[in-house]
């Protein structure tokens, strides 16, 4: 019985609750058929309305100012929202409560804010791009210690902003970059040359090509190591120049590999006997941010200042000036598992100078290149073009006689060669690059046996 009667006054209090909502509404929707103010004070107005259709209305303290009115066929609830809209202030309804208060102050409390803790992207560089999307009055603060932000804003900005965080503060795809840096020497009658068997994107060309390192040239098949093949489509065999401006021998040149015809060019590079791996560097970066890789020297260079007093010139101090090859790469993973490139090589070397003594400078050769290309993950660029050409000099003499100052030229005699260098170098650059799909997965993991993959040809051209 007890039971009972609670459930009956339970239903009793919905009714009531739901009968004075019901009439709340139904006061709200009385019509007004004249209202009319000239220059009252805006609190005046509403309390009238509120005393004559029950109401319940509070103010904050800035609401104030005269205003004029003048509505026909209304409602109560489209008066009071005029009367208080039009004259620049704000109101909220709770619980059958009107609360009017200015702008600043209704933005202000109902405001919120929330702290989001970042696992991947950093805060202060997050608090940039979300601060785009706050109102007028919201503000966002980044603490690096933590890696958090605290945004203070409206609920429907707040709620804006839990949906970004999430994608924006996703793992930052990383990039796996291996240069494989290999000199072979070719004497006076030897070109290398390498007959594609895959698609080659070069710089500069408007067509597949087989991107000659050597611009002519007839060709002595090695079959002993690689039989011969039928090109595809696009590739010449012959190595004829294209005409394209990337096969000129003094320009680096580019060009893509798939990964068997990568070991094919370097199991063909080993089979050479005068062929070296200089150097095999690897290293990790993340999306869109460049890796620096270093391959020589530093040569210490004086630098000199005029002496007022003696007229000459005196060595004030030293710089170090890096030879070899720097090569910097900037990758930019797309969804869809590409990488672009962004790649700069210089190759740079001193190999003579001017001066004696503490007065010697080296003159240093440069050449550089800035160019992108996209590739697959995996996949290897070849940069090529970088040829140096070594001459030698025989000195023959008389011993003593031939040191003397002067006269000692009368006593030696110097072959120089002439024409084509006695030696020529090719350096091959071959840049790889992989996604690292898990940042726990090591790097020993795209170890692979290079040598176990199907051959393809090439040829070894003699002038």
């Amino acid at each position: 019985m007890k039971k009972i009667r609670l459930l009956f006054l339970a239903i009793a209090f919905l009714f009531t609750g739901f009968s004075a909502l019901n009439a709340q509404d139904i006061v709200e929707d009385q019509i007004i058929e004249s209202l009319e103010f000239r220059e009252v004070d805006i609190k005046d107005v509403l309390r009238q309305l509120a005393k004559q259709y029950e109401l319940n209305i509070v103010f904050s303290e800035g609401v104030k100012g005269l205003v004029t009115v003048q509505l026909t066929n209304i409602s109560v609830r489209q008066a009071l929202d005029s009367i208080i809209t039009v004259n620049g202030f704000a109101y909220t309804k709770k619980e059958n409560v009107y609360r009017v208060a200015t702008q600043e102050e209704s933005a202000r409390e109902g405001r919120q804010s929330k702290l989001f803790q970042l696992n991947n992207a950093e805060a202060i560089k997050l608090k940039d791009t979300l601060a785009k999307v706050l109102s007028v009055e919201g503000t966002i603060e980044a603490d690096a210690r933590s890696n958090s932000v605290l945004v203070t804003d409206t609920l429907a900005v707040i709620n804006k902003i839990e949906q970004m965080v999430p994608v924006l503060d996703q793992i930052t795809a990383q990039v796996l970059i291996e240069a494989k840096l290999i000199e072979t020497s070719l004497t006076n009658t030897e070109s290398l040359g390498i007959e594609w068997n895959t698609t080659i994107l070069a710089a500069g060309a408007s067509r597949k090509t087989s991107l000659p390192f050597e611009p002519t040239g007839t060709e002595n098949w090695y079959s002993n190591i690689f039989p011969p093949a039928n090109t595809s489509d696009g590739n010449f065999s012959h190595g004829n120049k294209l005409g394209f401006p990337f096969v000129d021998t003094s320009q680096f040149t580019f060009g893509t590999l798939d990964f068997s015809s990568f070991a094919a060019v370097l199991k063909f590079l080993k089979s050479r006997t005068n062929t070296k791996l200089i150097a095999n560097p690897r290293i990790v970066t993340l999306n869109n941010q460049k890796a620096k890789i270093h391959v020589g020297r530093v040569i210490p260079i004086a630098t000199y200042e005029m002496d007022s007093t003696t007229g000459s010139w005196r060595i004030t101090g030293w710089v170090n000036q890096t030879v070899g090859v720097n090569l910097e790469v900037t990758p930019q993973v797309s969804p869809d598992g590409h990488i672009r490139l962004k790649l700069k090589p210089e190759v740079s070397s001193s190999s003579s100078g001017i001066g004696t003594g503490e007065n010697y400078r080296p003159i240093i050769t440069t050449r550089t290149a800035d160019t992108e290309v996209q590739i697959k993950s995996g996949q290897t660029v070849v940069i090529a073009g970088l040829v140096k050409n070594r001459d030698e000099v025989t000195v023959t003499k008389i011993p003593i006689l031939g040191d003397l100052p002067i006269i000692g030229n009368l006593f030696k005699r110097i072959n120089r060669g002439i024409g084509e260098p006695t030696e020529k170098t090719d350096l091959l650059i071959f840049v790889t690059a992989r996604i690292i799909k898990d940042t726990a997965e090591p790097m020993l993991a795209y170890d692979t046996n290079i040598l176990s993959a199907p051959p393809r040809p090439f040829k070894l051209k003699a002038r």
